[in-house]
């Protein structure tokens, strides 16, 4: 019994040993790890703020970068930031700063987080309706820093993203203003990717996105695979290398004169996108005229109403006057021309104040969907119709969805003020199912 005692006091205390030997080197531990965060904390607080001219952000959207990027600059002082971008919503001037806060902070790792609400960032986080988003993060985890690149990565969406400072001497409107160019220049949405003059795939944009290229072989109807990328003050950047015939190709300058893009990464000078003006590509002028509008409408039915196609602002936009069939009145609409395409385009888009019925009206176009919330994004990201011609000879097209080129509903909502995403819905006073129109022949005219 003696022993049997001695036994187990022995084992206690061995026990009581190691539990308190343990205890210590975890309070150690702990306390490295705290310093070690802090520490971490404070060196990309200081790297974020060294930058004299701010950092460029190549921003992703979309899960797996499925929306393509856009550019952010950004300049940090401690507490806030200076935010700028090549677009935003309707009334964003491009290279226009805002300020918000941001912070530097640990979690389960360092991060860089954007606590209040920046109209640039947060449209790619904030609720469009139906639990669902533009997929864009504005919390971020810093994974690798230095003063010359900062790897983050999305917290929610996982996108892996690049800041680069911005040189010293570059003004940022500049900058912008040259991104901004090269895409109005290189306005077409198909190219054939040629190396030597030899076509290899054919690169198509996708439509509804920032910066996607889809990407096909040259016999074939389905794309094999897409690419994001990044327009670039020069040209553009794919996301990742892409690898075509052992040849890797990444980067690309745009030449208003030879209507091409040229790839400069080594090895790979001769590798071009030479852009061509796809089957049944159509002019600005083409669209202009009155038609016979035929239409689906959820509140009256099948019907036909007479409708005029005006310029607005030359080779940009249109008029269009549309029928609100229950009410035997017409509302104004603005199609946009896009030149990528030779199509045209009609965007959810605020209507403004209706005199007759003194609430603010509000257009979401696509497949299904609220207005308010489309508003408050940029252009290229809105659901939104596009014209597909069925006949030359009267001319005629449908509106359908952009992006599946099928199905398509336009709804006219009404609400109680033009803060959309605040005010009262009195529901929609229009929603039309089908729309198609038709150039009136000389003879009707």
């Amino acid at each position: 019994m003696k022993k049997y005692l001695s036994i187990c006091i022995l084992l206690t205390l061995t026990s009581i040993g190691l539990q308190s030997c343990l205890f210590s080197e975890e309070d150690v531990f702990d306390e490295s790890s705290a310093n070690r965060a802090t520490a971490d904390v404070a060196k990309c607080q200081e790297i974020l703020k060294e930058a004299s001219n701010g950092w460029k952000l190549e921003y992703y959207v979309g899960s797996d970068y499925s929306s393509g990027a856009i550019t952010f600059l950004m300049k940090f002082d401690g507490t806030q930031v200076q935010i700028a971008c090549e677009g935003g919503t309707d009334d964003y001037i491009a290279g226009e700063k805002i300020t918000s806060l941001y912070q530097v902070k640990t979690e389960q790792s360092t991060m860089l987080t954007f606590d209040t609400y920046n109209p640039l960032l947060h449209s790619f986080s904030a609720p469009l309706g139906m639990n669902i988003n533009l997929e864009g993060d504005y919390e971020f985890i810093i994974l690798e820093a230095s003063s010359e690149k900062i790897i983050l990565q999305g917290k929610k969406y996982k996108n892996i993203m690049e800041m680069t400072p911005m040189p010293e001497d570059e003004p940022w409107g500049t900058y912008l203003k040259n991104v901004i160019q090269v895409e109005k220049n290189a306005f077409l949405n198909t190219y054939n990717l040629q190396k030597g003059g030899e076509t290899l795939k054919v690169f198509k944009r996708a439509p509804g996105t920032l910066s996607i290229f889809d990407v096909y072989n040259t016999d074939a109807e389905e794309a094999s695979e897409s690419l994001a990328y990044i327009y670039t003050d020069k040209g553009f950047k794919l996301r990742v290398p892409y690898i075509i015939n052992n040849i890797s190709i990444q980067h690309f300058t745009w030449n208003t004169l030879t209507r091409k893009f040229t790839c400069t990464d080594e090895g790979a000078t001769d590798v071009t996108l030479n852009e061509f003006y796809p089957e049944g590509y159509f002019q600005y002028k083409d669209f202009i005229g009155d038609y016979i509008l035929g239409f689906n409408s959820y509140m009256t039915g099948s019907g036909y109403a007479e409708a005029s196609i005006t310029p607005l602002v030359e080779g940009e936009t249109y008029k269009l006057s549309l029928p609100l069939t229950y009410f035997q009145i017409s509302i104004e609409v603005i199609l946009k021309y896009d030149k990528g395409s030779g199509q045209i385009i009609l965007d959810s888009q605020d209507l403004g104040l209706n005199p007759l019925f003194q609430y603010y009206f509000a257009i979401a176009a696509g497949t299904e969907g609220y207005a308010h919330p489309e508003i408050s994004i940029i252009s290229k990201l809105r659901n939104g119709l596009i014209s597909k011609v069925e006949s030359t000879e009267p001319f005629g097209f449908y509106l359908v969805d952009k992006i599946t080129q099928t199905n398509s509903a336009l709804m006219v909502w009404a609400y109680s003020s033009d803060k959309y995403s605040e005010s009262t819905m009195a529901g929609y006073i229009e929603y039309f199912r089908y729309l198609m129109m038709k150039k009136k022949t000389e003879e009707k005219q």
